[in-house]
């Protein structure tokens, strides 16, 4: 019993040693995001900055662009999310925990780096003239995906344990 205990505390050990960097990318992207989010508010509230004259048709055009590729990255964020952290092609039969880390850290940095973009698009129209109210959406869009995406200790072993039954493997953690 108190090996089971050992063991138990080194893969816990092990996960929250090589998820500690996607977490902090993740926590970084967060606080990159809130960035962004102050500049816009920063660049609506004064209306004398201006990059672009853009008509208000055009600009409410490009706004509904980016709104529904918002929603697709999301979707497709979600969905990657869902299917490549357990597909045979990704994790292999005999991949011990640490190369299944490692395999979920750069599919886990990716994601991060889609949901980010979301922001950025939020920020870009934003300096086309949208005012905040319109595109704060956006940011906390992208701050919720990160979220969800961030991988917390209880979130790797769960996803392990999801791992091991639907796969039959035999990763110990």
């Amino acid at each position: 019993m108190n090996f089971d205990y050992d063991n138990f505390t080194e893969n816990n050990a092990l996960i929250k040693r090589e998820t500690r960097t996607t977490v902090l990318i993740s926590l970084s992207m967060v606080a990159t995001i809130i960035i962004f989010a102050l500049i816009s508010y920063y660049f609506s509230e004064t209306k004398k900055i201006s990059f672009v004259d853009i008509s208000p048709t055009l600009l409410n055009s490009i706004f509904n662009v980016l709104n529904i590729a918002a929603i697709f990255m999301v979707v497709i964020v979600l969905a990657i999310r869902k299917t490549i952290y357990y597909s045979p092609r990704t994790i292999k039969e005999d991949f011990t925990l640490i190369q299944v880390l490692h395999k979920w850290k750069t599919i886990d940095i990716i994601l991060i780096a889609v949901a980010e973009s979301i922001s950025v698009m939020g920020l870009i129209i934003s300096f086309l003239g949208m005012p905040i109210g319109r595109t704060f959406h956006f940011f906390v869009t992208s701050i919720l995906v990160i979220l969800v995406i961030m991988p917390i200790n209880w979130k790797v072993r769960d996803k392990l344990r999801i791992l091991n039954r639907q796969r039959d493997m035999n990763i110990s953690f």
